[in-house]
């Protein structure tokens, strides 16, 4: 039996500490809505430029988990966090709407580039059996920025409210601390399994491994997410608050929590089941949206919607990535990462619409039944994969688990 290798080293926090910058530039944009409105448009055309700028990062899905498998993890890092700093600094002087989809275009791919990165060196870092604990645990630092974000953004909206350069001082602070997520992973290195063969075309794999239904999970997942993401600021402001601080400061610590006590229930609970609990968890806070009249009554729905969070993603992504070769787990990732921009496309789209035509109260009940009706569907239908070829089973066995418990567990 091979020992075990270890997980948390000194690069694994750096990672985290990469993945928590860059979901911190991510989540100050959640007041992303303020700007559009500045600028004269609705909030179902807010939906169309979240959807449209997630739109263009579907296109680099195809390639960017071969570069990731090709050229390794620290160039797409400091790659991914020019790009996302050039797009946060350019937002400032853009005011047309087309101009805005293009920019949110290039900042939605180098973020969605820097998060993929983050998660094929968790999968790389740890064994196999510990993937989705490694993917759990670096996601901490993602709950980390996404309390961090939205409190710093609130703050400068209200301590600089109404003020000219309010706006520029948000976009070039959310520039810097995209650049320095890039800076605090510059010098990781990470061992990808070696190529023994050229890899072939990025259609040709996914026919061989489609990872089945579990993308649609992806999608269901990520359109939930937009609820928070793209319209609580719009919320908030439509139930008379500005500050969304709450939601998140309750959010991510929820999150992170379960995290850490219940790093191994994928592994011990199986992975489906957890995200089948997940969703329906999520379902149900985003019912919670309703009866909010204050702003710390946002803290209510964070808690739920933290916990399916941080049930569903590892595991999602895990077996979504895990129906891939080994050497090609950067293009697993960046297939459930881009079922997961399906998901944004649609909720930013059509919860926008259904925000403009029947208000937030009916939307939230449209996306919670949407989601519930996704997690009964996929405990109904989902079975675990046979383990057919040998060389899965080599691997499992090979740390000390046979085959048949593994199936059992999923």
């Amino acid at each position: 039996m091979s020992a075990e290798k270890p997980l948390y080293t000194f690069s694994f926090f750096q990672v985290l500490a990469g993945a928590m910058l860059t979901m911190t530039a991510v989540s100050m944009q959640f007041h992303f809505g303020e700007y559009v409105a500045s600028v004269g448009y609705s909030v179902d055309v807010l939906g169309w430029i979240t959807g449209i700028g997630v739109a263009g990062t579907i296109l680099l899905r195809p390639h960017a988990g071969t570069w990731i498998d090709s050229v390794g993890c620290r160039p797409c890092f400091v790659a991914a966090a020019v790009g996302g700093a050039i797009a946060n600094f350019s937002f400032q002087f853009a005011t047309s709407f087309w101009s805005i989809c293009a920019i949110r275009t290039l900042m939605s791919a180098s973020h969605a580039t820097f998060l993929t990165t983050v998660a094929v060196y968790a999968a790389h870092a740890a064994s196999p059996q510990r993937r989705a604990e490694s993917l759990g645990t670096v996601g901490i630092g993602g709950f980390m920025g996404m309390m961090i974000g939205p409190t710093v953004g609130d703050v400068i909206f209200a301590t600089a409210a109404g003020a000219d350069g309010t706006f520029p001082l948000f976009f070039n602070i959310v520039a810097c601390v995209s650049l320095l997520a890039g800076l605090v992973v510059i010098n990781v290195r990470v061992d990808a399994p070696e190529r023994h063969a050229d890899a072939p075309p990025f259609w040709a794999l996914l026919r061989r491994h489609w990872p089945g239904r579990i993308l649609t999970v992806c999608v269901a997942f990520a359109a939930c997410l937009t609820i928070q993401m793209t319209f609580l600021e719009r919320f908030a402001h439509h139930r008379g608050f500005e500050d969304i601080r709450w939601f998140f400061l309750a959010y991510g610590p929820t999150a992170i929590v379960l995290r850490i006590l219940g790093r191994r229930v994928p592994q011990r609970f199986g992975r489906r089941r957890v995200c089948v609990t997940g969703l329906c968890i999520m379902g149900i806070g985003v019912l919670l949206f309703i009866p909010v009249r204050a702003s710390w009554h946002l803290v209510f729905p964070a808690m739920l919607m933290g916990v399916g969070h941080a049930w569903i993603f590892p595991s999602m992504v895990d077996l979504v990535a895990d129906a891939m070769p080994v050497e090609h787990r950067g293009l697993g990732t960046s297939v459930a990462l881009g079922a997961m921009d399906v998901g944004f496309i649609f909720g930013g789209i059509a919860w926008g619409q259904l925000i403009a035509w029947v208000g937030f109260e009916a939307t939230f009940v449209a996306a919670a039944v949407a989601t519930c009706a996704v997690a009964v569907w996929y405990a109904i239908v989902a079975r675990p994969p046979r383990r057919a070829r040998g060389q899965d089973q080599t691997r499992l066995v090979g740390y000390g688990q046979s085959s048949r418990s593994s199936s059992a567990s999923e």
